[in-house]
């Protein structure tokens, strides 16, 4: 066997060999292959705790903010959703630059692993990632995300509330009123007002509380509570529920005035007025969503 006259020293044995790729006396590699670099040795883990530990605190904010400006199912659903997706990603991502899960090989089965645990059972999943995190040399944050979870999983629920129930919804029979401060109908005494207007009234369901009738939202929330039915100029029959309530701390008139329709088959709100001053839709709609939590 014939070599082109150069030789090197064999790492093994310690003999001088020709130049090939295996030592003519032990068999021992001449030219080993360099170690793979792995892909991430260069960058230093990337430490998303603080991201992971203040997303579902914001979600709590979106959520409650999009329950009381909507109240809408899917939205609620979409937020929730979303927040397990966001976590999931920085977890994924975590994994995916962090050196230690290099060192092993490919790190993208631990990576999807962790994707899919927390994007698909968050409430486990989440704690769960941020207690074994330690294990890519990132740390042990296992009580901070308990806490943070169970805050968010109360601030989920709350929002869940408002949504389903419609608590502080403006009610349709406000929903259709101008923004300005509307000014009550006045009691024209040539007019009679029907019998049964307070009736209609007092058993009918405003739409932001449907477990309550509006007489049993007036009494539990006005003290000394009147009812009055009369009629405008124009023969409009209306109905005043007026009770004394608490004003910037101290006690005042409230009164609520309400339409009905003249076919009697219901009502809609006309007014309300503290102390004889007009109120907006706003104070109405916020003093309703009150009587209704009383």
């Amino acid at each position: 066997m014939t070599h082109n006259g150069k030789t090197k020293l064999c790492p093994a044995c310690g003999k001088q060999t020709p130049e090939a790729a295996r030592c003519v006396h032990c068999a021992a590699a001449l030219n080993p292959s360099t170690p793979r670099k792995l892909l991430s040795s260069d960058m230093p883990g990337a430490d998303y705790g603080v991201f992971l530990l203040a997303i579902p605190l914001i979600a709590i904010v979106g959520l409650l903010l999009t329950a009381f400006a909507a109240h809408s199912v899917s939205g609620f659903v979409w937020l929730l959703a979303l927040t397990a997706l966001i976590t999931a990603g920085f977890a994924a991502g975590e994994v995916f630059q962090s050196p230690a899960a290099w060192s092993s090989g490919s790190p993208l089965k631990p990576m999807f692993r962790w994707l899919g645990f927390v994007a698909l059972l968050w409430p486990v999943g989440y704690p769960a990632y941020l207690h074994g995190r330690h294990r890519f040399k990132l740390g042990n944050w296992l009580i901070a995300a308990l806490i943070v979870e169970a805050l968010f999983l109360g601030g989920a629920t709350l929002a869940g509330v408002i949504t389903v129930t419609g608590y502080g919804k403006v009610p349709a029979q406000l929903a259709a009123q101008p923004q300005n401060n509307a000014v009550m109908l006045r009691a024209d005494p040539r007019w009679i007002p029907d019998a049964g207007d307070i009736r209609l009234v007092k058993n009918a369901h405003l739409d932001n509380c449907a477990g309550k009738t509006v007489a049993q939202e007036v009494n539990g929330f006005f003290a000394s509570p009147r009812w009055q039915a009369a009629a405008g100029s124009g023969g409009t029959d209306f109905v005043n529920v007026s009770g004394i309530v608490t004003y910037q701390g101290k006690s005042a008139t409230a009164v609520f005035q309400f339409v009905l329709n003249k076919d009697k088959t219901g009502f809609k709100y006309r007014a309300f007025e503290i102390n004889g001053v007009p109120q907006s839709i706003y104070v109405a709609a916020y003093t309703l969503a009150q009587m209704c939590a009383s």
